[in-house]
């Protein structure tokens, strides 16, 4: 796949691996569309892009609100033309415990990890059926494919984006557009830093990868049109081998592996919150 004139939109763009992403794909020659909720780094990062020459459009949007996902969508497009390839970066994580599963919270991740791109897919796949022509590559997680201690809601919304990803893809092949699932492990940006804090310890053991890395993966399989991207490998293997392992040994398993964090040494016999 060439990049050069093509449209690539990129939600999470103003950190992380949204943000490399556009770099990279800027680079290629792509026109790229801009969209986060965070409006002053937004337009700090436009700002960058155009000084460098690249055609862009940005749209301080919150992907959880399908209303203003359509109207960005149709701003980047009347100043870029329709999406050739959208790349739904936008995600959150929190954690929680049995004792407060934090619900509102878990409102939030389901709307912006998985609703977001769900909005956004809405927004750019007319265009792309009419074309028959574009691709869709969303970011999931390591943690969608099996679910891991402290992380329910984030990891029941990564596994949300896969199945829903991969449900449409059969059926959009023969339409002209590619499905591509991204499936990273621990990688170096504000959501691990929040998530870190969160758990009390550093999730990835300081072999999370860079963001740069990270974008350089991802759009290099993107542009092979590879139906799924999982890095890093070693860690994407032995994940999806644990698909085969019977419940009571991978409970072994993450029991073992989540017990160094502090989070899992809080006192299970607490009263759960008042909520009245």
């Amino acid at each position: 796949m060439q990049s050069t004139g093509q449209v690539i939109i990129v939600t999470g763009a103003a950190s992380g691996i949204g943000q490399e992403l556009c770099r990279l794909f800027a680079r290629r020659g792509a026109r790229i569309g801009l969209v986060d909720r965070d409006k002053s780094r937004l337009e700090t990062f436009a700002d960058e892009l155009r000084q460098a020459g690249v055609p862009c459009a940005a749209a301080a949007v919150d992907v959880g609100q399908r209303e203003q996902v359509q109207d960005g969508v149709r701003q980047m497009v009347a100043a870029l033309g329709p999406a050739d390839v959208l790349i739904p970066c936008a995600g959150i994580c929190r954690a929680s415990t049995v004792d407060d599963l934090k619900i509102s919270e878990l409102e939030e991740i389901v709307r912006i990890n998985f609703l977001g791109m769900v909005y956004m897919i809405e927004a750019v796949l007319p265009s792309m059926l009419e074309r028959r022509s574009g691709q869709i590559a969303g970011i999931s997680s390591m943690a969608g494919v099996r679910g891991i201690p402290f992380e329910p809601a984030y990891s029941a919304s990564k596994a949300a984006v896969a199945a829903y990803l991969e449900s449409l893809r059969s059926e959009l092949r023969p339409r002209g557009i590619t499905v591509t699932t991204i499936f990273p492990g621990y990688v170096q940006t504000p959501l691990l830093d929040e998530i870190n804090g969160m758990m009390g310890a550093d999730m990835s053991g300081g072999k999370a990868f860079t963001p740069s890395a990270a974008a350089a993966t991802i759009m290099n399989g993107i542009e092979r049109r590879r139906s799924y991207i999982y890095f890093p490998k070693g860690l994407g293997f032995s994940v999806r081998l644990s698909q085969l392992m019977p419940a009571r040994m991978y409970d072994r398993v993450m029991g073992r592996m989540f017990s160094r964090f502090p989070i899992s040494r809080r006192d299970s016999a607490a009263p759960a919150p008042d909520r009245t």
